[in-house]
């Protein structure tokens, strides 16, 4: 867990203000799931669940439930005998990760160049403002969120099913990781600036500097 807090801290409080039409298991699941995508809980901490149901003021039911679906997530593993563990990714998996996702990504922002509409370009361009704001005051929760849409607009943009499809089997896991990248020092102002330019090229459709900007941007991530 990050700098001694409790990464479901106020936890009760957050599960009540989902909407109640959400199975229980599917709160708890979401209240995990943010608190492993924005770093709350460090890769490799311990996932307690009657720690976490008492927190959560819930029983362990949901909560085994919901471990199960952030393990199908490829964010939470079961060892035998010793219990739930936030995913803790090997060198190698994360180089084949990144990989992976340069390929995707370079491929959809070359299909945005040719698909992009005009509404489309103009939410690009008016979302650099919540990036430019999230940097300002130092919100690095808001910035992540700002760079999950972007690229998620960009990959909309593309306009194709089992491009989608692709991405978001590795969305949870890129987002894992992105929390830490995010908080090395300069790297999210730099990845802002990478992310104009990118909106630059796809703005005059010019997808050879747009996906090397784009494979550019995510070697650096890694």
């Amino acid at each position: 867990m990050s700098n001694g807090k409790s990464p479901l801290e106020g936890p009760a409080r957050v599960l009540k203000r989902l909407p109640e039409i959400m199975q229980l298991g599917t709160r708890v699941y979401q209240v995990l799931l943010d608190g492993i995508v924005n770093g709350g809980f460090e890769p490799g901490a311990p996932l307690r669940p009657d720690a976490i149901a008492r927190q959560l003021e819930v029983s362990t039911t949901p909560v085994r439930e919901a471990l199960h679906r952030l393990e199908g997530d490829g964010l939470a593993i079961k060892l035998p005998n010793q219990g739930w563990f936030v995913r803790e990714h090997t060198r190698q998996q994360i180089e084949e990760l990144y990989e992976l996702r340069t390929a995707l990504e370079c491929f959809s922002v070359r299909l945005a160049c040719q698909r992009v509409s005009a509404d489309e370009l103009a939410w690009l361009r008016d979302h650099q403002a919540t990036g430019k704001a999230a940097l300002d005051t130092g919100d690095m929760d808001a910035y992540r969120i700002y760079n999950r849409d972007l690229h998620a607009a960009i990959l909309s943009a593309a306009k194709n099913s089992y491009l989608t499809g692709m991405m978001g089997q590795l969305r949870l896991q890129n987002e894992m990781l992105m929390a830490k990248t995010i908080r090395i020092a300069g790297r999210p102002a730099r990845a802002f600036e990478e992310h104009q330019q990118l909106i630059e090229f796809i703005g005059t459709l010019d997808a050879v500097n747009a996906e090397r900007v784009m494979e550019h941007h995510v070697s650096s991530a890694l």
